[in-house]
């Protein structure tokens, strides 16, 4: 505050009057009462008993009064100022800032979604979501003070991008099988894939445009398929949710053998102390009654601690006759039938490749083995889904040529043995179970172990 003083008398007359108004808070009867100082007619601050004294300087040329608040009052007008991103790309998020100065909360109006709010701090910022169409939007910001609020708006600019994006992909799929992904883009300079959960599509490599095969996870349920696409100004993505549903097998089809009156029904994990196929190089003896056959119910699972899941399964009639065997992996219990267990329908392995060859072959009389797969597939292997539950149906006949047909058991009793053994895909591997499972073993039931030629792949080391 400046008091201008034109003559002494005046002088003393002001400075008298300055005194009694700077000693009236502390000396009148009401000393206790808050009174109020205004400067400029714009800053104010509150005098109490509790104020420091201000000072007091005068201009002896002049003749000026300058009285300085020692409490530190702030005589700066109140300030707001909005902070914002231009031009943004439609669908994209952005954010939007605000500071203020002597004010005592803020509110915001206009803007897009998520944006208009009242009694915010007097500084922040807000994440937000640009519209999904080209457009220029206000927002504006108010902030309180002691007397009018302080305000400030901005424009923000939200512009299309000149690319696009389309994923195909079909609605329903069955879990473990092969399904087909393609998409199409244009004005994009790369793409990445997205989500697809139980599959690998997240973790391919792929172009602006293209089609991709990929396998069906093991379970059911509904997986969100994405990608998103780089464009001269943003991205843009495009996504499909593929309902992955159980397998659904009819087995209504599915007779007897003749001489087959019944199967002796077993389950693997429980005679074989795991989950099919992990117990690798562990054989078990099955005594089958006159006229039987064996189903043998599997459920496969993938192993976790980096084994191989692809192995063979070899039985072999523990019996002075060795007599011609047919074994199949299905999905219905008791089912020999080559055409079904066949993919394509009809193929031959030879002159009609098979995908999948479910069934046995010309194996050596009296031993069957059949060669499978988790996951994947290979000509003439069987490729079984994980998480579903299979069956594996053996039995030997009386004639000396395998087939679907034929009786398992003449005599009162027979038996068959047999179990897994592992693909090896390393020499190191394959030794080691040579040397520490095939060559020593010695069971007292007579434990037989067989390796078919097609069970061990050897490649030398890198």
């Amino acid at each position: 505050m400046t008091l201008q003083i034109r003559s002494r008398t005046a002088f003393l007359n002001a400075l008298l009057a300055l005194v009694v108004l700077l000693a009236a808070p502390f000396f009148s009867p009401a000393a206790h009462a808050q009174g109020t100082m205004t400067i400029d007619s714009n800053c104010s601050f509150t005098l109490s008993p509790s104020t420091t004294t201000a000072a007091v300087q005068i201009n002896p040329t002049t003749g000026n009064v300058t009285v300085n608040s020692q409490s530190g009052v702030n005589c700066s007008p109140a300030t707001a100022t909005l902070t914002v991103p231009t031009p943004v790309n439609v669908n994209a998020s952005f954010t939007v800032s605000w500071t203020s100065t002597g004010t005592t909360s803020c509110n915001t109006s206009g803007g897009t979604a998520g944006w208009a709010a009242t009694g915010r701090p007097t500084s922040g910022s807000v994440n937000l979501t640009a519209p999904s169409t080209a457009q220029t939007v206000t927002f504006n910001l108010s902030c309180n003070t002691a007397g009018s609020p302080v305000t400030d708006s901005k424009n923000i600019t939200f512009q299309g991008t000149s690319g696009s994006v389309n994923l195909v992909a079909p609605s329903s799929v069955q879990v473990g099988s092969t399904f087909n992904l393609s998409w199409s883009s244009t004005g994009t300079t790369s793409c990445t894939p997205t989500g697809g959960t139980g599959t690998s599509w997240a973790s391919q490599s792929i172009a602006t445009n293209g089609n991709l095969n990929l396998t069906a996870p093991a379970n059911a349920g509904n997986v969100v398929f994405g990608i998103t696409c780089s464009t001269g100004s943003g991205n843009v993505s495009d996504s499909e949710t593929i309902s992955f549903t159980p397998v659904s097998t009819d087995c209504s089809g599915v007779t007897l053998p003749p001489g087959i009156g019944s199967f002796a029904q077993q389950t693997w994990s429980t005679l074989y102390g795991g989950q099919f196929p992990l117990v690798y190089s562990t054989n078990r003896t099955f005594n089958i009654g006159n006229g039987q056959g064996l189903r043998l119910s599997i459920t496969p699972t993938l192993p976790t601690n980096g084994d191989s899941p692809n192995g063979t399964l070899t039985y072999n009639e523990a019996s002075t006759v060795a007599r011609a065997g047919f074994m199949t992996i299905s999905r219905c219990p008791g089912d020999f039938r080559i055409a079904v267990l066949n993919q394509p329908a009809g193929c031959d392995g030879v002159f009609v490749p098979c995908n999948t060859r479910c069934h046995t072959g010309p194996e050596a009389t009296g031993q069957l083995s059949l060669s499978f797969r988790l996951q994947g597939t290979a000509n003439n292997v069987c490729n079984i889904t994980p998480g579903i539950q299979h069956y594996v149906n053996i039995h030997f006949g009386g004639t000396t040529t395998p087939g679907p047909e034929g009786a398992f058991c003449a005599g009162a009793q027979c038996a068959i043995i047999g179990g897994t053994q592992e693909f090896f895909s390393r020499e190191s591997a394959a030794l080691k179970w040579l040397e520490g499972d095939l060559l020593g073993l010695s069971e007292p039931q007579g434990r037989v172990i067989s390796l078919p030629l097609e069970a061990l792949t050897i490649t030398p080391d890198p």
